[in-house]
């Protein structure tokens, strides 16, 4: 594995040695209703928004960044992601951890997974127990998302190449994503854009990440892992901070 020391970029985690791959820690983990989904705080529909803001304002935030990330040097860098991710051609995406799309990081970040899906046509299935009220529910329909109606922890069997976009999840729901796909077939049919594992075992002694993460650390040393680039290069002039710590 490869990953940068700054807090830039998602990482693409892939098992080695079937196709090309390509598509980045824990810190102020936050609770809902659901359980852990996101390492990054992410502020609250009640904390961010005015009360003229309506949803139709909320569609067009994500318009814009979507527009503004393929017109970026971010996108840009972005090739080897892109060019892995068509490799594995998934024949689905699912998304956990977004958050609540009233929040500008979980803007970029949906931004992110469909511009990449505009060459894919996959179809998009979305799931944060944070965003399962109406308003949310409504636009991830209105970005053709499906959202999954019950909270799967992440434990989802993928019966189709599966892309799974994981931005800043909790450790347990990675370990979740790949014991239950724990097998050499399963595992093919699988890919990852989330937080660097790596990361997670170095924060803690080898027992407790073998404890934690069993699955996790076993297939450690077999996985191809690319970094995000800079967030620096979305030209804007404070990151978001929607992509740190990510990997393909």
């Amino acid at each position: 594995m490869s990953h940068q020391p700054d807090a830039d970029g998602f990482i693409v985690v892939k098992g080695k040695g079937r196709r090309r791959q390509s598509a980045r820690s824990p810190s102020n983990a936050k609770q809902s209703s659901g359980g852990f989904y996101s390492t990054t705080s992410k502020p609250t529909r009640k904390a961010t928004l005015l009360p003229d803001l309506t949803i139709e304002r909320q569609v067009s935030e994500i318009t814009a960044k979507k527009i503004r990330l393929l017109k970026s040097k971010f996108y840009a860098s972005l090739d080897q992601v892109i060019d892995a991710i068509t490799v594995f051609a998934p024949e689905e995406i699912v998304c956990y951890g977004i958050g609540s799309l009233f929040a500008g990081i979980s803007q970029w970040q949906l931004a992110l997974v469909l511009a990449l899906n505009d060459t894919l046509r996959a179809p998009i299935h979305a799931f944060d127990p944070v965003a399962t009220d109406d308003d949310d529910l409504t636009m991830l329909r209105r970005f053709s998302v499906s959202p999954i109606a019950k909270d799967e922890q992440a434990k989802r069997t993928a019966t189709k190449r599966t892309l799974f976009y994981m931005p800043h999840c909790e450790q347990f729901l990675y370990e979740n994503t790949v014991s239950a796909n724990w097998s050499p077939d399963q595992l093919g049919r699988i890919m990852i854009i989330g937080n660097h594992f790596s990361r997670y075992q170095a924060a803690q002694t080898e027992t407790q990440f073998a404890e934690a993460s069993p699955h996790l650390e076993r297939v450690l040393p077999h996985l191809s892992v690319i970094d995000m680039p800079s967030e620096a290069l979305l030209g804007l002039r404070h990151c978001p901070y929607a992509f740190s710590d990510t990997q393909y």
